[in-house]
């Protein structure tokens, strides 16, 4: 089951809503704009359907040439960009931390959909390097590689370490965030996740089942991963349960999430329920569950975050929150074309509101003795 979050954030300039006409975030001359995705779904069609009948294409039938280009004027598609199909105007780098997210790939598409209008393409890049002085630092001579190539722009995904050096290396290319910190919100263009609101929807889900004892594994790592814990920690005090609130350290890893959740399942006081800062640390706490006997979701409910393969696999059924990444994807990738194409505005943020989509991993309350669990014996 999926459902909408009703706690979006308001965006600046403008605030994410359920219409696809006033959804798509602000343009470069104030109003609103859709997305190529967005013209697809008022039509049942697909992107690159939609995208033949912008351009012209003689296999497209007039009808639906007609009602392709009527959708793209009311929602505002910015036709001013559209380019031929044989024309190649320049590359977009993707800047990541790791290739081993799903949710990245999830991204890549949606962003490769929308470029695919301009004449663009994009390229993923690695950006994490490790150094025995730092424990993580950024690839910056890959980006000033890419810079001397003669890349279009930017795209970072999520957080980079060493963010004055990033953006010092990309030498004044445009460069857009998604689904990164609030903290980077003012110094470029933000397409952010509402984690406010994505968090709100898991401990809504967990109280309305009846759980009290709820933890977060997260945290660590990423100012995002802070957000987020400081997210959930505001919607355990909306239900009144702040004192309930632990938050047990964590990033983005499996490994790490099975740490933590072998940390959480030891002692006298066991939480009933556990939300992650994402779907990989989540399969972490299964494992951490599953080694110490106890049963999902009997006696642990468990949630993740991003809706990835992952969540969805036939052996995990991970209830996740979705950030609806077609949207984060499409919107970042207009917002840099708009830069490359000369749009000096203000920098912009939007906040994108996400759905929950619940799975048998929290399919059940919690027992009445779970709050003194013992561990069940596997023999």
């Amino acid at each position: 089951m999926r459902f909408n979050g009703g706690m979006s954030s308001d965006a600046t300039p403008s605030a994410e809503s359920s219409d696809p006409a006033v959804d798509a975030g602000p343009s470069a001359d104030g109003q609103d704009r859709g997305t190529l995705r967005d013209v697809a779904n008022s039509l049942g069609i697909s992107s690159a359907v939609a995208l033949r009948a912008l351009r012209g294409s003689g296999e497209i039938k007039p009808l639906m040439a007609s009602r392709v280009q009527e959708a793209a004027e009311r929602l505002r598609f910015p036709l001013e960009e559209l380019s031929e199909e044989t024309e190649h105007r320049g590359v977009v780098a993707v800047l990541v931390n790791t290739m081993r997210n799903t949710w990245i790939s999830d991204l890549v598409r949606s962003i490769r959909i929308e470029l695919a209008a301009t004449g663009r393409t994009a390229v993923v890049v690695p950006t994490r390097r490790r150094l025995p002085e730092y424990p993580v630092a950024a690839d910056t001579d890959a980006i000033e590689d890419l810079v001397r190539l003669g890349v279009d722009g930017f795209l970072m995904i999520s957080d980079l370490a060493d963010m004055d050096r990033v953006l010092e290396s990309a030498s004044g290319r445009p460069f857009v965030g998604i689904g990164c910190s609030q903290s980077f919100t003012g110094r470029f263009d933000t397409v952010r996740i509402d984690d406010v609101a994505g968090q709100g929807l898991l401990v809504d889900h967990l109280v309305s089942l009846g759980h009290r004892e709820i933890a977060h594994v997260g945290g660590v790592g990423a100012a995002v991963a802070r957000e987020r814990a400081d997210a959930f920690r505001a919607a355990m005090e909306r239900h009144g349960l702040g004192e309930h609130a632990r938050v047990e350290p964590g990033d983005f890893t499996e490994q790490v999430g099975q740490t933590a959740g072998s940390m959480l399942l030891r002692g006298s006081k066991v939480p009933t329920a556990v939300t992650c800062a994402n779907d990989v640390t989540a399969v972490g706490v299964l494992s951490a569950a599953r080694d110490a006997g106890f049963s999902v979701p009997e006696q642990l409910a468990v949630a993740g975050y991003g809706n990835t393969s992952l969540a969805s696999s036939g052996v995990s059924q991970l209830t996740s929150v979705d950030p609806n990444s077609e949207r984060l994807g499409a919107l970042a990738a207009q917002f840099l074309v708009e830069r490359v194409s000369g749009h000096e505005g203000a920098t912009r943020d939007v906040a994108v509101a996400p759905s929950i989509v619940v799975r048998r991993s929290t399919s059940a309350g919690p027992r009445p003795e779970s709050t003194q669990r013992k561990r069940i014996s596997v023999d």
